[in-house]
């Protein structure tokens, strides 16, 4: 769509962009439930916790599987395949009845990732397939919403129904939850049918990638996932080896981080088409650049740290949801497929940096912030030299 939507168009998409918002932040609520609780679900199962995070390792790595999802994307279309990650989401949730012990919890994360990551991109590209680029930032922005919604509400709902029953209960809503979207979904969502040319898979990719700017796009997202998680790995042991104390900081910093995730989710949804998504990268990107600068010199007041902590999630987080909307239009013939490609950038940039954060650390702060200004500023100048987009 090349003119601008009525505004009772947009409207009426909407409701369409709100079930898909809540059904998102069930989804995530999965995801981010794990990292706060890890210590219940590994007694739950009998384990170490360390057996739960080489699962959670090599559910990052699957992220390395998008470009095949996508191509079922482009094959099948946007609708199917966002039916078929919420039904692959369902089947892993259940996987924690069928085998109630280690290996039944590894398969529901494991395969709830794989329906994460079909579901995600095939959203991202049903609206950028039926939005105007004009009024796309709007509706991905609100999207985004279900990253920071699950961390402030689902989250806690999760916590008080294994409070008050067991480690199994959140497993069962979550399934409940996306088996009703699954269904509003398939009575919502309009049926499509991408026609694109039959060609071998890895022509597929070329094709999405076929252009600098595109390319451009995936050295943004692998230089900005990569910059966050170099300190995203090390900020709780900088806290706890700065200020002596552990899980009152670190109950703070994670409504901190929720606070900011929020907010730079709501800059992006009512500011980004008006002020240009490609403008608000920038400058999302040179303020998290300024975030890291200040962060490590912070460490002398706690309110202080956690006020840089703040600036740092909040820019990232305008960043990286600036991104979204800009992507979609970096690929527009081949929208699906580049959206999996750019995942799997991102992907790539935590799974190499996370083992280095921990490295660099041992010379400070300082020198993961370093190295993550760096990184913002290789993904400036992907922006300001190859992209055209506004």
């Amino acid at each position: 769509m090349s003119s601008l939507p009525s505004q009772q168009a947009l409207s009426s998409f909407l409701p369409v962009v709100a079930v898909l918002t809540v059904i998102r932040t069930v989804i995530n609520t999965g995801v981010r439930m794990i990292y706060p609780l890890l210590p219940v679900f590994a007694r739950g199962v009998n384990v170490e916790t360390s057996a739960i995070v080489s699962v959670l390792t090599l559910m990052q790595f699957f992220g390395l599987l998008s470009p095949f999802i996508g191509r079922i994307s482009e094959r099948r279309g946007r609708k199917f395949t966002i039916l078929m990650g919420l039904s692959l989401y369902m089947l892993g949730m259940s996987m924690v009845f069928i085998l109630p012990n280690f290996i039944g919890l590894a398969l529901a994360l494991l395969i709830g990732a794989i329906g994460k990551i079909a579901f995600d991109p095939a959203v991202q590209a049903y609206i950028g397939d039926r939005v105007p680029y004009q009024r796309r930032g709007m509706m991905l922005g609100i999207m985004e919403f279900g990253w920071s919604g699950a961390f402030l509400i689902g989250v806690p709902a999760m916590t008080w129904l294994i409070a008050n029953a067991n480690w199994q209960v959140p497993f069962a809503v979550l399934g409940v939850l996306i088996a009703l979207g699954c269904g509003v979904s398939w009575f919502m969502l309009e049926n499509d049918k991408i026609k694109v040319e039959r060609v071998a898979f890895f022509q597929a990719v070329r094709t999405a990638i076929n252009s600098r700017m595109a390319l451009a796009g995936l050295v943004l997202g692998f230089s900005v996932s990569s910059a966050n998680q170099l300190v995203n790995v090390v900020f709780s042991t900088w806290i706890e080896d700065t200020f002596g104390i552990q899980l009152a900081a670190l109950a703070i910093a994670a409504a901190v981080i929720g606070a900011s995730e929020l907010g730079g989710e709501g800059l992006v949804t009512f500011f980004s088409d008006k002020f240009g998504k490609r403008r608000l990268v920038m400058v999302g990107a040179a303020s998290n650049i300024l975030a890291c600068l200040l962060l490590p010199f912070t460490y002398v007041d706690l309110n202080l740290a956690m006020l840089g902590l703040f600036f740092f999630y909040l820019t990232f987080e305008l960043t990286v949801v600036s991104i979204i909307p800009l992507a979609t239009e970096l690929s527009p013939q081949s929208r699906a497929m580049y959206m999996t490609v750019l995942v799997t950038a991102v992907t790539l940039g935590r799974a190499i940096f996370t083992p280095m954060a921990s490295v660099l650390f041992g010379f400070g702060l300082f020198a993961n912030c370093a190295l993550a200004i760096v990184l913002n500023l290789v993904a400036l100048f992907a922006v300001w030299r190859f992209i055209s987009v506004k």
